[in-house]
């Protein structure tokens, strides 16, 4: 627990709302908690790679021509919805903006930046290189290179989110609007995503009461999920290595073991696949007890 009234700043006030809202984002960027943006855009990359791979061999097979290889069909469209609906709330859910209500609050980009927006004021040079305990002033010697290397570092950084040029620095800089203002620009490229997700995934929309989509939003390519992604990606680390001074977020995770073990076994033995259809027939017959009618019973 850092002493406020050891810390080096002027307006120990401020430096307390600081250090509480700082947790908070820190929380909600790349906190423990299951849903934290470092998380999800995570989860979002694995999944995109795991289907972009899959997608590779599925090309390989059918150019290869080979009658020995082969994929399911109803398998496959299963396997491509789900990849699309997964991505595209993915996407959706990191650029939800939060609801006023405390008790459906959400972890988002969007979030983390209104509130950002909501409290600019505390984001001040002296809170930003000080709400550790550290010294404002520069390290008078070399000999500990790592904390002068972090204080250099901080001081570029602020001088991005304040747009103070070096000579001119001062405790009092603040962070400015703009910043936030072209974040919430870069994510923008979502926006179609979004609009996809609400109209097709989310919600089942009725077109008599609903304008219909353009043609281009009723198009997800992988080429608009990698915008998506990348606009994710660039949002999170800077808030997360530049704002917070954390470390940056968005990569693939390294599998602990081989993602590709099995894949090119079959999936079934040929005598087993009789058994399936029998499944299948019983579990239609099943389905199909469900349309008595319920005034029947």
């Amino acid at each position: 627990m850092v002493d406020i009234f050891a810390c080096d700043v002027n307006d120990k006030a401020k430096l307390a709302l600081f250090i509480q809202k700082r947790e908070e984002w820190k929380r909600c960027i790349v906190g423990d908690a299951p849903h934290a943006v470092h998380r999800q855009i995570t989860h979002m990359l694995w999944n995109d790679t795991v289907f972009r791979a899959f997608n590779e061999a599925r090309r390989i097979t059918i150019e290869g021509g080979s009658k020995k290889y082969g994929f399911n069909a109803p398998l496959l469209r299963l396997f491509d919805e789900g990849f699309l609906v997964s991505q595209t709330m993915s996407i959706r859910r990191l650029t939800d903006r939060n609801f006023r209500e405390p008790e459906k609050a959400v972890i988002s980009l969007v979030r983390v930046i209104d509130d950002i927006k909501e409290n600019i004021n505390l984001v001040t040079r002296e809170n930003y290189m000080c709400h550790e305990g550290n010294p404002y002033a520069e390290p008078g010697s070399m000999k500990d290179e790592v904390s002068w290397m972090h204080w250099r570092t901080k001081q570029a950084n602020f001088d991005k989110l304040s747009g103070t040029a070096e000579g001119k620095r001062e405790r009092s800089d603040k962070m400015q609007r703009s910043v936030l203002q072209r974040l919430i620009k870069e994510l923008m490229i979502c926006d179609s995503v979004r609009k996809y997700a609400n109209k097709f995934i989310a919600h089942s929309s009725d077109p008599e009461t609903n304008p219909e989509l353009a043609e281009e939003e009723k198009k997800i390519t992988l080429d608009k999920f990698d915008d998506c992604y990348r606009a994710a990606v660039r949002v999170g680390s800077f808030l997360s290595g530049v704002l917070l001074y954390e470390y940056s977020i968005g990569s693939v995770p390294t599998p602990q073991y081989d993602q590709l073990e099995n894949i090119d076994l079959p999936m079934l033995a040929k005598p087993d696949v009789e058994k399936l259809h029998t499944f299948w027939d019983e579990r239609c017959r099943e389905v199909e007890e469900w349309d008595k009618n319920i005034w029947d019973e």
